[in-house]
């Protein structure tokens, strides 16, 4: 299928690796307003008016930002009508029964295990991985190294950051972020911030708050 990679940024050059690698799609063209007129990975940027011209039949969002990620799939679809589809590296490790959804981007490493369900639109960086009957729901996000044991509930559009790992059975609620290298021993609630070893809530967080930042 043609498709178009929405992102032109460090996500969207390693979605198009993904992509490359597994052969299954095409891209024709990547899709970033802020970049529109120059070339990402070989392929031509466009704005949201050049979309139709590249004949794409199919999309992915590849933006690290959950909650951008998830509004920038439904606007996608709503305006094109394109089909979200999932780009899963082929050094990737998925179960034979794991679910894995529309626009989930998988890096190299990943391991998804048995009986897993990884929702739209989720993130897994390189060599993060979930253990047997997770539920990621959507648009939430594994950093790189990110971990959890099995039947682990992570929320909607939440983030578990660098290296952090959340011990089994654990749920960890909506729009929260569990911070690089901590250790989730006990359930998290939605929209807080998480941090340490073992983690423990530092403060509340608004849905759509911003959290990959650069440090000044």
């Amino acid at each position: 299928m043609r498709i178009v990679v929405v992102g032109g940024a460090g996500q969207g050059r390693q979605a198009i690796d993904v992509l490359e690698a597994a052969g299954d799609h095409e891209v024709v063209a990547v899709v970033d307003a802020g970049l529109a007129g120059g070339v990402v990975c070989g392929r031509p940027v466009v704005d949201d008016d050049g979309v139709a011209a590249t004949g794409a039949a199919g999309f992915v969002v590849a933006i690290g930002d959950n909650a951008t990620r998830g509004a920038v799939i439904g606007r996608v679809r709503a305006t094109h009508g394109l089909e979200l589809v999932s780009a899963v590296h082929p050094a990737a490790v998925v179960a034979r029964d794991a679910v894995v959804g529309p626009g989930a981007v998988l890096m190299a490493g990943v391991v998804v295990s048995n009986g897993c369900v990884l929702g739209e639109g989720v993130l897994m960086g390189t060599r993060a991985s979930v253990d047997h009957d997770t539920t990621v729901a959507d648009h939430a996000g594994l950093a790189p190294a990110a971990t959890t044991g099995g039947d682990v509930t992570i929320g909607t559009t939440t983030a578990v950051l660098l290296g952090a790992s959340v011990i089994h059975g654990v749920t960890v609620g909506e729009h929260t972020v569990v911070g690089a290298g901590a250790v989730v021993l006990a359930d998290l609630p939605d929209r807080v911030v998480a941090v340490g070893v073992p983690a423990r809530v530092v403060r509340a967080r608004e849905p759509g708050e911003p959290y990959l930042r650069r440090r000044p």
